[in-house]
């Protein structure tokens, strides 16, 4: 009686480890169908001319507006996500290039030294987001991102961004300039 009692627990204790050995595989399973990348990064390009004029002085340009849809994006990308999802999301790249100027080119992006960009909405204060210091290429600035979050801007639908420029040169530039806008956004969110 006492082996068919240590016998019978055994096989019991046998079964119920397979059946919990089993259904922990299935959360597994589950867990590696999520294939959102955390983080991922979203990029946002456009194209638009502007009035450049450079001083020793800096001076702001007119707001130029993002247009960008974080939650379409998203979306697009991750069918389950919303924006609702997003934890988190900071500039990871900024990049102005020189496309053309009113002047046969003869004015390009090398007549600034540095440069700011900065983002808003109307319900949010304005911040700076990103800098050149000491620019000498003449067909592209290349920012360094500061580390801020972001995700507050990116889901109003009318977020801006507003570029600062200050010159080298006493003689100031002035055309009107073609340039074209890369940037990504890095996101991340929780499920």
């Amino acid at each position: 009686m006492k082996k068919l009692i240590i016998s019978t627990l055994a096989v019991s204790t046998l079964i119920v480890g397979l059946i919990s050995m089993n259904s922990c595989s299935k959360v597994e399973d589950i867990i590696d169908d999520i294939t959102i990348p955390v983080p991922f990064t979203i990029p946002f390009d456009v194209e638009t001319t502007i009035p450049f004029a450079v001083t020793t002085e800096p001076i702001k340009y007119p707001s130029i507006p993002l247009n960008l849809d974080l939650d379409a994006k998203i979306r697009e990308q991750f069918n389950g996500a919303t924006i609702d999802n997003v934890k988190s999301a900071k500039l990871s790249s900024f990049v102005v290039n020189f496309v053309s100027s009113s002047d046969s080119d003869s004015i390009k992006l090398d007549k600034v030294q540095d440069a700011k960009i900065y983002i808003k909405t109307p319900t949010l204060a304005e911040i700076e987001i990103a800098a050149v210091v000491n620019n000498v290429s003449p067909t592209a600035l290349n920012f360094t991102p500061a580390d801020k979050e972001l995700m507050e801007y990116l889901k109003s639908k009318d977020v801006s961004i507003a570029l600062e420029l200050k010159g080298k040169e006493l003689e100031p530039a002035v055309t009107q300039m073609k340039i074209r806008i890369n940037s990504g956004f890095k996101i991340q969110v929780g499920l």
